[in-house]
């Protein structure tokens, strides 16, 4: 069975006329200016897709130029290199294959290439599968392997992560058309390197700085496809229905691909280590939830480098991956309004000063309750699941109001604060159930413990006591 990625339609994309449909790499490139973004149901995907489409498009283009990023399409000329190197993008066949070794040696259910899909003794699950006779259609499988360079649990047997280590937070300018959004990420720069489809085995090196196109597509693991079988069945992925579908794969890891020499362009790094990226929290973990810190850092660094090709890009999206060794815990994503760049600084230092506000919700609520927050306190684990679960879906509408007006001021982070109004009125309902007048104090106060920009006045007199 022959499946070349160029033409065989496996890319899911939402035109902007709101039609639905799978497209070859081609036709993906050629209407670029139809297409309004990627249409996967998993946001690795979706990210992972774009990352890949942009690394094509350096590899055929190079650097940008001014009369590259004017174009509202891609032109035929700039896919000549494709067509002359067709057999890099063939996913199945005894010769050359797109992101696939053939010396991998370790026999596994094709469930593993999709993180979501319950593979082994991990039975506890609302959807069930069966290794080895559930089976994928080779489209999805191409998305599977697209996940290889950005996504990568870590575990026994010698399962490294990927050339980033621990997934980080991807974080990516997105226009309101695929081209915009290609353009606002296609950046100079001063080395471009060898793709994986042209070299697939990567090895670190801590003196040589990593090219863009070679950790861009650096793959944590060293796969091998089997050829798909019949009888007809439905993609346990997708749900599509084919004459033969794929049920197994090598699959093996590539080893320990972490570097300090890599600067991934859709990962924030902090300051003091620039080897140190952000990452998403496990919202299974116990201990100290911050699970809206990639928000406001996040933002506040924007404001302060917002490169100039971002110029076409509308809203940032934003994609996180929390793991704990094997296990692939949970991925979400956010999208942002893209801050302008014509924002004042101190705008940063105040998104900074909101985050600080914001970890200490958990000890507000405690308070407000007359609740303590020390070791072995049931209600300091009932207080901090419970912040945690809220936290992240209010952060992303109050980062929103600021954004969109540049507040700066005390007022403009007041509306912000009144975000949290609505859930913590119900939250206090939770945490104060009870009928007496004291509860009723306490659901007043839960709902009034809104973060504060205010810096508070020094207090006169002796400690505990006017």
């Amino acid at each position: 069975m022959s499946y070349n990625l160029l033409d065989e339609r496996w890319i899911p994309v939402l035109f902007v006329d709101g039609r639905l449909d799978r497209l070859g790499i081609r036709r993906v490139l050629h209407d670029a200016h139809r297409i309004r973004d990627i249409a996967t149901s998993n946001p690795m995907d979706r990210i992972a897709v774009i990352r890949f489409l942009l690394a094509l498009l350096y590899w055929c283009r190079g650097n940008p130029t001014e009369e590259a990023i004017s174009e509202k399409t891609v032109p035929p000329s700039w896919l000549e290199r494709l067509e002359l190197n067709r057999a890099f993008f063939n996913l199945l066949g005894g010769g050359e294959r797109f992101y696939q070794d053939s010396t991998a040696k370790r026999r596994r259910a094709i469930n593993d290439l999709i993180q979501e899909l319950p593979t082994g003794n991990n039975f506890w699950h609302f959807r069930h599968m069966t290794d080895f006779a559930d089976r994928l259609c080779p489209a999805c499988c191409s998305l599977g392997l697209l996940r290889l360079p950005m996504f990568s649990v870590s575990g026994l047997p010698d399962l490294k992560a990927g050339i980033n280590g621990t997934p980080p937070v991807y974080v990516m300018p997105v226009g309101k058309t695929l081209p915009s959004t290609l353009v606002a990420n296609w950046a100079p720069v001063p080395e471009i390197g060898v793709p994986a489809w042209v070299q697939p085995v990567f090895a670190a090196n801590d003196h040589i700085v990593v090219p863009l196109l070679t950790g861009l597509t650096a793959l944590s693991r060293r796969v091998w496809l089997d050829e798909p079988s019949g009888p007809a069945g439905v993609c346990a992925n997708c749900g599509v229905r084919a004459e033969a579908l794929i049920r197994a794969c090598e699959f093996q890891s590539a080893g320990d691909l972490h570097t300090d020499r890599w600067t991934d362009p859709h990962v924030i790094y902090a300051e003091v280590t620039p080897s140190k990226s952000s990452k998403a929290q496990d919202p299974t973990a116990t201990g100290r939830f911050k699970t809206d810190r990639p928000w406001p850092e996040l933002l506040a660094r924007l404001v302060e480098n917002r490169p100039e090709r971002l110029s076409d890009a509308t809203t940032l999206h934003v994609v996180g991956f929390a793991t704990d060794k094997a296990k692939n815990i949970d991925v979400w994503e956010r999208t942002i309004p893209l801050p302008s760049k014509a924002q004042p600084e101190a705008f940063a230092e105040t998104l900074r000063q909101w985050q600080k506000e914001g970890d200490k919700m958990a000890a507000n609520l405690a308070r407000k309750t007359g609740l303590e927050m020390g070791p072995g306190k049931r209600r300091n684990v009932e207080i901090a699941a419970t912040t945690v679960v809220f936290r992240p879906h209010v952060e992303e509408r109050a980062i929103n109001v600021t954004v969109q007006t540049g507040a700066t001021n005390e007022s403009r982070w007041a509306k912000a604060a009144e975000e949290y109004r609505p859930v913590l009125a119900v939250l206090g309902k939770s945490l104060a159930p009870g009928t007496t007048s004291k509860d009723a104090e306490r659901r007043k106060a839960i709902s009034e413990a809104l973060p504060t920009m205010r810096t508070p006045a020094k207090e006169k007199g002796r400690r505990g006591g006017a």
